[in-house]
């Protein structure tokens, strides 16, 4: 049997929020290749402290992204329950791009933090939930193409949050543009057949996971 994990002490516990909460203003605001002395510093603590908490900026930045992805599940799933099965996709499209808009860290890439710790099946699980049900609701209505499947919603978030990242400073809210004309592209009306076959999960984490960089340590 796996022993029970002590729960932190009252200090500890106090020292680790102050660090969660100095590094997700951090990420936000500048990216993720933010120093994590500058974290230390503005949670009040040492390096030592920093370091007995999250051994690496992997395992800091992950923590962070892990905890708004709940959150942003959490609320996507009720969303999804409650919305017009169309409405719903829409929805959730829309939210993860604003998402990216506000954290900077998410933008820097989920994926290349994620898969360097524990901490990506345990995410993509949540996710696969939130959009397997979207896609469900939206087929059995009738409302989304029939060959849509869960790898074709990631990329065409992935997609246009690259357009975001290109687009925003300069003219901002263009995204939404890119948004509708992909959103009618997956309507069930009037769409053309697709002859490729579709990528699985386990092969677009694997394209990704390979093509990005290691994240810096410093």
């Amino acid at each position: 049997m796996t022993a029970p994990v002590k729960p932190l002490r009252r200090d500890a516990a106090r020292n680790r929020e102050q660090i969660l909460h100095a590094a997700t203003v951090a990420f936000a605001e500048r990216g993720a290749n933010v120093d994590v002395r500058e974290i230390a510093r503005a949670a009040g603590v040492g390096m030592g402290t920093l370091y007995r908490h999250f051994a690496t900026k992997d395992h800091l930045l992950g923590a962070v992204i892990k905890r708004d992805i709940d959150a942003w599940m959490d609320e996507a799933l009720l969303a999804a329950q409650e919305s017009e099965p169309w409405a719903g996709l829409e929805t959730f499209l829309e939210t993860a791009l604003a998402r990216q808009i506000a954290d900077r860290a998410l933008m820097d890439g989920v994926f290349r933090v994620l898969a360097s710790t524990s901490l990506l099946d345990e995410c993509r699980s949540r996710m696969s939930e939130v959009i397997n049900l979207l896609l469900d609701r939206a087929h059995r209505a009738g409302e989304l193409r029939p060959d849509v499947v869960e790898a074709d919603i990631a990329l065409t978030m992935m997609s246009i949050g690259k357009i975001v990242e290109l687009t925003e400073d300069a003219r901002p809210g263009l995204w939404r543009r890119q948004l509708r004309i992909t959103l009618d592209g997956l309507r069930a009306t009037g769409h053309t057949p697709i002859t490729e076959p579709p990528l699985t999960i386990a092969d677009l984490d694997a394209a990704v996971c390979h093509s990005l960089p290691k994240l810096e340590n410093s």
